[in-house]
């Protein structure tokens, strides 16, 4: 279980940031995404980092790129690349070399053509980090039959890559009110 979950509803946040990508969200988008960039900067300030936290709540605003991207009010949009940009650059992830040759996000496992079919696997992703998931590693791609892909997918160098994923599908938000 991820240390930083400071006893959230696990299922439920994964329920809303996923209502979230899809549009039929009913509740505060703003204030939902903004708890996820304050729970994002808790778990990557925590001594010791959790890595699993800083993931689980990377790919939550990952998953909600699309809101900040069209619909997010500018304050909020921005607070959110902040956070992505922070992850996406962070010095511990950019100088260690990993054992892996792919990640996820470059598609190294599977027939992924874009961005956002990965993200159809982070409802399960998000389960699996948590500790909280009647599902396994592999059944993040099941045409794979890739014998690490719990490192592949915990990887920091994968989360770092889908939060720049991320920011770049965003973009420049001008005008945005």
């Amino acid at each position: 279980m991820i240390s930083g979950l400071h006893g959230l509803d696990v299922e439920e946040l994964i329920d809303d940031w996923d209502s979230i990508r899809h549009g039929y969200f009913l509740g505060e988008h703003d204030e939902t995404l903004l708890a996820c960039v304050e729970e994002l900067r808790r778990a990557r300030a925590a001594e010791p980092r959790d890595p699993d936290a800083v993931a689980f709540f990377t790919f939550g605003l990952v998953l909600m790129y699309g809101h900040v991207m069209s619909d997010a009010e500018s304050a909020a949009a921005d607070q959110a690349v902040v956070a992505l940009s922070a992850v996406a650059s962070d010095p511990a992830v950019e100088h260690p070399v990993c054992d892996h040759e792919n990640h996820p996000y470059d598609s190294e496992f599977g027939d992924f053509s874009d961005f956002d079919e990965h993200l159809e696997s982070f409802p399960v992703l998000l389960s699996l980090l948590a500790g909280d998931s009647e599902y396994e590693w592999l059944d993040l791609n099941p045409n794979s039959n890739h014998p690490d892909a719990e490192s592949h997918w915990r990887c920091p160098h994968n989360v770092a890559g889908f939060a720049r994923s991320a920011t770049t599908a965003i973009g420049p938000r001008p005008g945005k009110d």
